[in-house]
């Protein structure tokens, strides 16, 4: 039985602007595979005008999708379309608002609704994982926090540092996941998420997606990861987070490799109905959470 996947993150819009396709193509977006995806839109921290950059990357991406049957772009959260593709826009890092709160509402109003508050680096609003785990949000990341409290957004705390989970978790009105991180007590790499971070997201009624990067997996398998997160929060806040097209050292090349995930969590003894939730369903009731 094939069971669909809603991938929290695929940076395939990079792929998209070059035409140049790696580890999803549309033959992927086309199947029966994929129930959606969030796309990442991310620009490197150096980019000398990198909302600029990503505001040429959103659009492309936007002008490519909608020319696809096949596609549903999720401008509303909740309104997801069975017979289609669900593809949600996101950005990745905070670095990419260099000049206000205008730049958050110009991404809005195009369709961004998933923000990754950090990406490796850390910025005006809260630290990454990499830079310093044990600092947080700043004074300017709180007052952004609060002054998206009303928008249809989704806050992605994959990459951010423990500190900067628990305060986001503490203070924010909007949905929380952690789109693509692995667990930091199966292995100890900094950008994996830790206890205290899962249950803080798993307490929002948010979801952990699980990296395929065998640098975030380490010598476990992504099955292990699902399994820990099973025992220590429960199925409710499990969901996959790939890292496809954004990462060169994946256990699966592509996403006909989730239905070995699926064939391994029922080697496991998970029920189909499990699986769904794993796969899909989780992620789905956040989208519907209002």
């Amino acid at each position: 039985m094939n069971i669909p996947v809603f991938d929290l993150h695929c940076d395939t819009p990079m792929n998209i602007k070059k035409r140049k396709f790696n580890h999803i193509r549309l033959t992927h977006l086309k199947s029966s595979v994929f129930a959606g995806a969030i796309f990442a839109h991310f620009v490197y921290p150096k980019e000398k005008e990198p909302f600029d950059a990503g505001l040429r990357l959103v659009l492309s991406t936007i002008n490519y999708l909608k020319k696809k049957e096949e596609i549903n772009i999720l401008y509303e959260l909740n309104k997801i379309d069975d017979n289609k593709t669900n593809i949600i826009l996101g950005v990745e890092g905070g670095h990419i608002f260099d000049k206000g709160f205008t730049q958050f509402e110009t991404l809005y109003e195009l369709g961004v609704r998933v923000y990754t508050l950090t990406w490796n680096n850390s910025n005006r609003f809260a630290h990454s994982a990499f830079d310093d785990d044990k600092k947080g949000l700043t004074k300017k990341g709180r007052e952004f926090i609060r002054s998206i409290k009303n928008y249809d957004v989704i806050i992605d705390l994959s990459h951010s540092s423990t500190k900067t989970v628990l305060d986001v978790c503490e203070i924010c009105e909007n949905r929380v996941i952690a789109s693509h991180s692995c667990i930091r007590k199966l292995n100890p790499f900094i950008r994996n998420i830790d206890d205290s971070g899962t249950k803080a997201i798993a307490e929002k009624d948010g979801v952990v997606g699980i990296n395929f990067s065998k640098k975030h997996l380490g010598k476990y398998n992504v099955n292990d990861h699902i399994n820990y997160l099973y025992d220590y929060i429960g199925i409710k806040g499990i969901s996959i987070g790939s890292d496809f097209d954004g990462i060169t050292d994946p256990v699966l090349k592509c996403p006909e490799g989730y239905k070995k995930i699926a064939d391994r969590l029922r080697r496991d003894g998970y029920k189909e109905k499990e699986i769904e939730k794993i796969f899909f369903r989780n992620f789905i009731r956040v989208l519907k959470k209002i």
